[in-house]
C-alpha cells in the first residue's frame, strides 16, 4: 500500500516539473517575438527590405521628366536643295534645244513639303511648253542648243524664311536663235498647307489699298530715275503718272513678287517698261513702309541664307541648305 502511494507522488512530481519547462519554453518564446527576434519577423525583413519601395518613390518625383516626354512642340525643319533637268530635243538636221533647269526640292517635317515639291516637279512641264521647239523643226537646222542660243533654263535659290512661310526666285534665260528670254520668277509657299501665296495672303488690307500702294511706290521710283537721267533712261515712257506709264505700271502682274530678308520685290517682266536691253524691272519695297499691311509676322525672319544651316530659335526652325 505504502509503495503504491509512492509511485503516484513521483508521477506527479514529474508531471509538475514538465509542466514548468513547458511554461518555461512559452515565456522565452514570448520574450523573443515582443524583441523583434523571432524566427518569423526575420524572415519578413529578409524578403522586404531589397524593394525599398518608399525611397524609390521618393527619388522619382525629383527626377526631371525626359525631354521627349514632355509637350513642348516639335521642332520645324526645312532643307533646301535643287534637282537638276538636263534634256535635249532634236531636229532632223541632228539639231538641238536644250532644257536646263535648276529646281527646288524641299525636305523637313513641315505638312506642306510633298505639295511643294509636287509644284517644282510638275514645272518640267511648263519649261518645256517654253521650249521653241516647233520653230527648231521649221529651221531645221544643226544647231547645238544654249551654245547657239536655243534653250529654256532656270535657276532657283532660297531666299527667305518668315516662320511658315518661305520664299524662292529664279533667273530665267533662254532664246530661240536672236530672241532672248530672260526673266525672273518668284515663289512662296505655306510651308504647313503647301498652298502658294498670293499678294493678297501677304496682306490683312484690300487688294485696292495694297495694290495702290505698289502703283504709287513703283511709279516714284521711275519718275526719280527719269530726273535723275532725263536723256539715257531705258523706260519706254517719261512719265509714269500718265498715258502709256501709267497703263504699264498697272499692267501688273500680282503673281510676280517673292519676299527677300528686308523687302517685298515685286518685278516686271522684260519689255513691260523698258528697252530689252535692261532686262525684267526690279523694285524692292522696305517692310518697314508696309508693316502695318503685312498679315505675315516679318519679325520671325530667320535671315536670308548666306551660310549653309541657320536656326531660328524663337520659331523652333532649322534650314539646311545643300
Amino acid at each position: 500500500m505504502g509503495s503504491i502511494i509512492r509511485i503516484k507522488k513521483r508521477g506527479f512530481i514529474e508531471m509538475k516539473n514538465w509542466k514548468k519547462k513547458f511554461l518555461l519554453l512559452i515565456a522565452i518564446n514570448i520574450v523573443f517575438a515582443t524583441s523583434g527576434c523571432g524566427l518569423s519577423s526575420v524572415s519578413t525583413t529578409n524578403v522586404e527590405q531589397p524593394t525599398q519601395t518608399p525611397s524609390y518613390t521618393n527619388e522619382s518625383k525629383d527626377t526631371p521628366v525626359p525631354e521627349q516626354e514632355t509637350a513642348s512642340p516639335q521642332q520645324k525643319t526645312v532643307n533646301f536643295s535643287t534637282f537638276e533637268v538636263n534634256k535635249k530635243y532634236f531636229n532632223d538636221a541632228e539639231g538641238f534645244a536644250e532644257l536646263n533647269l535648276k529646281l527646288p526640292k524641299l525636305d523637313g517635317n513641315y505638312a506642306g513639303i510633298d505639295e511643294i515639291n509636287r509644284y517644282f516637279a510638275e514645272k518640267e512641264e511648263f519649261f518645256y511648253e517654253e521650249l521653241p521647239l516647233d520653230l527648231l523643226k521649221e529651221f531645221n537646222e544643226k544647231v547645238e542648243g544654249q551654245k547657239d542660243n536655243w534653250f529654256r533654263s532656270a535657276d532657283y535659290s532660297l531666299e527667305v524664311v518668315f516662320g511658315n512661310i518661305i520664299s524662292m526666285k529664279a533667273y530665267l534665260d533662254g532664246g530661240a536663235g536672236g530672241v532672248s528670254w530672260a526673266g525672273i520668277e518668284g515663289d512662296t509657299f505655306d510651308l504647313d498647307t503647301g498652298k502658294k501665296l498670293a499678294l493678297k495672303d501677304i496682306f490683312k488690307v484690300n487688294e485696292d489699298e495694297y495694290m495702290n500702294f505698289i502703283y504709287d511706290f513703283v511709279s516714284e521710283k521711275i519718275m526719280n530715275d527719269i530726273n535723275n537721267n532725263k536723256e539715257a533712261h531705258d523706260y519706254l515712257f517719261d512719265d509714269p503718272y500718265s498715258g502709256e506709264g501709267y497703263k504699264s505700271i498697272r499692267n501688273f502682274n500680282p503673281d510676280d513678287f517673292y519676299l527677300s530678308k528686308d523687302s517685298l520685290v515685286v518685278f516686271y517682266p522684260k519689255y513691260a517698261l523698258s528697252i530689252g536691253a535692261a532686262g525684267p524691272i526690279v523694285f524692292e519695297i522696305p517692310y518697314e513702309k508696309i508693316s502695318d499691311m503685312l498679315a505675315i509676322d516679318i519679325k520671325s525672319n530667320v535671315s536670308k541664307y548666306d551660310d549653309k544651316n541657320v536656326s531660328d530659335t524663337k520659331n523652333n526652325i532649322i534650314v539646311d541648305i545643300q
